[in-house]
């Protein structure tokens, strides 16, 4: 299994989405999300190499869908790290300019 790193801008991202449908939808909708997010990052901190590569966004990015949102993270085979970098709604222009990357200058 993979060690997990969250990001500070995913942990953001969680917590503005889930607020944002307790809001909007409901606890229980909220409540269903919270559990798909926590499915999806179980998966991939045992299977990394299962999301969809994404090279536009880093070498070594993946995406993983919980539609309608998608969780960006890296995956680094040398210290078998998942780090999730952000979760953002598909809808989104999504491009490299909104991940930071520990170590990056603009981070």
């Amino acid at each position: 299994m993979a060690r997990l790193v969250v990001s500070n801008e995913a942990d953001a991202d969680t917590s503005e989405i889930l607020d944002y449908l307790a809001r909007e939808a409901g606890s229980a909708v909220a409540g269903i999300y919270a559990k798909r997010f926590l499915t999806a990052l179980e998966r991939i901190t045992d299977i990394p190499e299962s999301g969809a590569p994404r090279g536009a966004l880093g070498p070594a990015s993946r995406v993983v869908i919980v539609y309608p949102y998608i969780l960006i993270y890296d995956y680094s085979k040398a210290d078998d790290t998942v780090t999730l970098l952000r979760i953002l709604h598909g809808k989104r222009n999504i491009s490299g300019d909104d991940l930071k990357r520990k170590g990056d200058p603009t981070a």
